[in-house]
């Protein structure tokens, strides 16, 4: 497997465990290294996870931005 493509599935498995304890928006998963978490989140549900969103507003250094939180349903994979 190339190099690129481990990465891509560790940040995957690194999202979707947290997302099984818990809901994250953007800025929460860059802490956990995922830069571009709605293309993470894309990509999970290709693969068939059922990840519901909604949108909610974080204060930010500068102004109140809207983002979106992600959700993993429960009974899901």
């Amino acid at each position: 497997m190339a190099r690129c493509d481990m990465a891509t599935i560790t940040k995957k498995a690194s999202i979707l465990g947290t997302l099984h304890d818990r809901s994250l928006n953007r800025f929460e998963a860059e802490r956990i290294g995922d830069h571009c978490l709605h293309s993470t989140i894309a990509d999970l549900r290709k693969d068939g996870h059922n990840i519901y969103s909604q949108w909610e507003v974080v204060e930010t250094r500068f102004k109140p931005t809207r983002v979106k939180r992600y959700f993993l349903l429960r009974g899901t994979r």
